[in-house]
């Protein structure tokens, strides 16, 4: 995903997309952890493709069938899924992308759905420098507050299978 990517997803407080993908499951995970519903455009516009909590194995494929960064800046490139995540304790968590190809992860903060409303917490390119696969980001989640964790190829060469960590 381009730098251009990374300051819009992290600048955007409204997010007037019309992408067409993904989907979600509308309960939570068990354990005790729940996911009220979002709206079902907001699901479609950010191509979320499940609800996680910590301690939750998540695998993925970045394919060229999923939500094209070009759709939220035409001079960018690269494919991305969404995962919305959900903690039950105040702590700073891992969360993290292992893969083969040159993997990128952001996570935002979401405040609002009407108006839709982010917050930036943190994204990282390459969790080992100068190493262009894994990501890695270290932050404080709350209880209670809905966190998207975007993971996307660097650009449209960087595509495949990856593991998705919260810890």
């Amino acid at each position: 995903m381009s730098p251009q990517l990374r300051r819009w997803l992290g600048a955007t407080l409204l997010f007037p997309l019309a992408l067409a993908c993904g989907g979600s499951d509308s309960n939570g995970p068990g354990g005790g952890g729940t996911f009220p519903p979002l709206p079902s455009d907001l699901l479609n516009q950010f191509c979320v493709r499940g609800n996680r909590m910590p301690g939750q194995a998540t695998s993925g494929t970045i394919t060229d069938d999923d939500c094209d960064a070009a759709d939220v800046d035409p001079t960018d490139e690269g494919y991305f899924e969404v995962w919305r995540v959900r903690v039950q304790t105040a702590a700073t968590y891992h969360i993290r992308v292992t893969s083969g190809f040159n993997s990128y992860l952001i996570v935002l903060r979401l405040n609002s759905t009407s108006p839709l409303d982010l917050t930036w917490v943190g994204e990282n390119d390459d969790r080992i420098p100068g190493v262009d696969q894994d990501a890695e980001v270290v932050v404080q989640l709350n209880p209670g507050v809905d966190y998207m964790v975007s993971v996307s190829g660097y650009d449209y060469a960087e595509t495949g299978a990856y593991d998705l960590t919260i810890q």
